[in-house]
């Protein structure tokens, strides 16, 4: 099977995939895709939808790392990242919803802030149009920096909190996608702010910290974003199975949809090919791309019909 990572160095989202691969002891290919948009040779094989990570598996896009997640493990389910209970599933869900939602986000705009100068323009420009906000000037993220530090600090003590009576996994003795899910914060610290002090309090958390890097990254082979696109094309998606689930928005097979983020102006649009209370998948057809059907979570998306013009 032939795995195709779309992502770039410095995305805590992508480095949450990349542990999983090397957790899984994978062999992958890698195309590096621009942080921020355009991103050219990207959304066409994604209906338009530019977050960061995507899973290329043939004409088969998979979006979103909790979706990510779920491919992986179904290929490959030894050794499990989610534990050996449907208890534990839940709490790994529940542990990366706390990072992706709450936790992770303080550390994101104090570092980003911090280190505004190191981002082009373009990069905050991005950013702000992606979340529907004003876009602010160099100067305006910088100041916005200090704000967040207090924030920052209450949650790096807050995994130093799960380690302090001696478990060396967030979850107990078995390290599980919650570990994964909690390093991309302090990681994200690293990458942008090498030799940073934040962590010098901490020790048992670096402790950690060390023990997730050494999972690694797995195999991987550099590719370029052409030679993703033509494997694409030269493959064809999986078959979909037929569902009887009623989509509340009164949608069905055939319908031209639009997929977002419910938090997130970032839509990727084709041809509804499946939904049901886990998964979304549309098809999608252009110039470059013969035909991908693309795959969602239903938790966190919004799906809605275009109008016909």
């Amino acid at each position: 099977m032939n795995w195709i990572l779309h992502h770039y160095d410095f995305s805590n989202f992508s480095e949450k995939v990349r542990l999983m691969l090397g957790f899984k002891a994978l062999t992958w290919n890698s195309v590096q895709i621009p942080s921020h948009m355009p991103k050219p040779d990207y959304t066409p094989l994604t209906g338009g939808y530019r977050r960061t990570p995507s899973l290329q598996i043939g004409a088969d896009v998979y979006c979103d790392t909790r979706l990510i997640a779920d491919v992986i493990e179904a290929a490959h389910p030894e050794p499990s990242y989610f534990g050996n209970s449907a208890r534990t599933r839940v709490l790994v869900r529940a542990v990366a919803d706390w990072v992706e939602s709450r936790a992770f986000w303080p550390i994101a705009l104090y570092i980003t802030g911090k280190n505004a100068d190191r981002f082009p323009p373009e990069f905050h420009r991005d950013r702000a149009t992606l979340h529907g906000k004003p876009i602010p000037d160099v100067e305006r993220v910088k100041a916005s920096a200090p704000k967040y530090l207090a924030q920052m600090r209450s949650e790096l003590a807050s995994i130093e909190d799960l380690f302090r009576e001696g478990a060396p996994y967030v979850l107990g003795d078995q390290c599980t996608l919650a570990d994964v899910a909690v390093y991309q914060m302090p990681w994200f610290l690293d990458i942008i702010e090498p030799g940073h002090h934040f962590l010098d309090d901490l020790p048992v958390t670096q402790q950690w910290m060390r023990r997730i890097a050494a999972i690694g990254h797995g195999q991987s082979t550099l590719i370029d974003a052409q030679a993703a696109i033509n494997y694409a094309n030269e493959s064809t998606p999986k078959p979909i199975e037929a569902t009887q689930c009623a989509a509340p928005e009164f949608l069905s097979p055939g319908d031209f949809v639009s997929i977002s983020p419910t938090t997130e102006a970032s839509p990727a649009t084709g041809e509804l090919v499946y939904v049901d209370d886990e998964r979304i998948a549309i098809r999608v057809t252009g110039d470059r791309v013969k035909c991908v059907h693309v795959h969602f979570p239903r938790s966190g998306y919004r799906l809605s019909k275009i109008k016909s013009t």
